[in-house]
């Protein structure tokens, strides 16, 4: 398929993509198989899903857990589906649900691995991908299990800095384990101490060095 030049400027912010030559860039791009979805249209479900990395070219998904709390919301240039490429599972990890009309475009395992032989950077692209995944879920398990609520919302902050836009602070409350008034009041304390400045639902990380002696201390 032929991508547009807008398109290709999307791409260009995946991970995959990363450090290429345009001209093999452009080519490598091509070879994914674009779907488009309505608002409100299921894409990923836990038994209803395809080992492909699917990328969104425009729109907006949200990716809930089976218990239906909001995980993330992506835009263009993000992508899912990692989970489930090169694993033989018979069940996907979340729920992926197109919030308005969106277009998807997937690249199968069996392309990728053709693109990984073509261009052993886009290879080391993936794995630099699950390794910062892999740093990301641990500082996840750490924010369930730091000491303080501030400690917590440290860890979540760093994870998603330097500007976190943050969906919900009911959501966030839940994602961290915090009732909202601890939320609000590890906010404040954040806040006062120098460390943050809200803005709206964007957060401004002022000193990344105090969160992370905050976020690591026992």
């Amino acid at each position: 398929m032929e991508l547009t030049a807008k398109e290709q400027e999307i791409l260009s912010r995946c991970f995959l993509f990363q450090g290429l030559e345009e001209e093999l860039g452009r080519e490598l791009m091509d070879q994914g198989e674009k779907r488009l979805f309505s608002p409100g249209e299921t894409i990923y479900s836990a038994h209803d899903f395809r080992q492909a990395i699917g990328v969104i070219l425009y729109g907006k998904v949200q990716v809930h857990n089976p218990g239906g709390v909001l995980l993330n919301t992506l835009h263009p240039g993000s992508c899912f589906g990692v989970a489930a490429l090169f694993h033989p599972t018979q069940r996907y990890v979340s729920t992926v649900t197109a919030q308005e009309e969106s277009g998807i475009l997937f690249y199968s395992g069996e392309t990728l691995e053709r693109m990984f032989v073509r261009c052993p950077l886009t290879a080391r692209n993936y794995i630099s991908f699950l390794s910062q995944r892999i740093q990301f879920l641990n500082d996840k398990i750490g924010s369930f299990t730091a000491p303080t609520a501030q400690a917590r919302l440290a860890l979540w902050l760093l994870a998603h800095g330097p500007q976190p836009q943050v969906e919900s602070y009911t959501q966030l409350s839940r994602e961290l384990n915090l009732g909202r008034a601890s939320l609000y009041r590890a906010l404040e304390s954040l806040e006062g101490e120098g460390l943050i400045r809200r803005q709206g639902n964007c957060i401004h990380l002022l000193s990344m060095e105090e969160l992370e002696t905050l976020a690591h201390a026992n």
